[in-house]
């Protein structure tokens, strides 16, 4: 008779994946600076980078200082930019993906109903293209800010 239970999850299963931790954005802790969990440490190696790159699901990308203090390891310079181009507000979750290879972290945005949050500034472009001389008023005019939310199926979930 064969043996009850779960058969181990395959080699490329999500438990193998890159680790990961999470944060609410509260404004008056964490608006100037993001404190690694201390437990998340160990997955630098023993070798914590003086600087690491945010990234969003769009691809857009922050350069943060790390900073080693007596009260743990966090990010600072570069942490308060993101916050304010990523328009962050109180209560949003946030999922840190850490890529040892490239000493990154892509950052996924949940807002406060549980779903996928792409606020619609991150499609900016990364540098300024020069305004055509040929464009029209209605195209300067500067479009309000607005956040399209989704929720994505999980594709381990049917």
């Amino acid at each position: 008779m064969g043996k009850r239970g779960r058969d181990p999850p395959p080699n490329d299963s999500i438990f193998n994946q890159d680790p990961e931790f999470f944060e609410i954005f509260l404004p008056n802790r964490i608006s100037r600076q993001l404190r690694i969990p201390p437990d998340f440490i160990k997955h630098f190696d023993q070798k914590i980078p003086e600087k690491i790159v945010l990234k969003d699901v769009l691809g857009r990308v922050w350069h943060v200082d790390v900073n080693r203090e007596k009260t743990g390891v966090f990010l600072k310079n570069g942490w308060n930019r993101f916050v304010k181009e990523k328009s962050l507000e109180l209560g949003q979750f946030m999922v840190f993906r850490y890529n040892r290879r490239s000493s990154s972290f892509t950052v996924r945005l949940f807002g406060k109903n549980a779903c996928m949050d792409e606020d619609q500034e991150s499609r900016k472009p990364l540098i300024n293209s020069v305004k055509d001389e040929q464009e029209s008023d209605l195209e300067s005019t500067p479009m309000p800010k607005t956040k399209r939310k989704y929720c994505r199926k999980s594709p381990n979930f049917a």
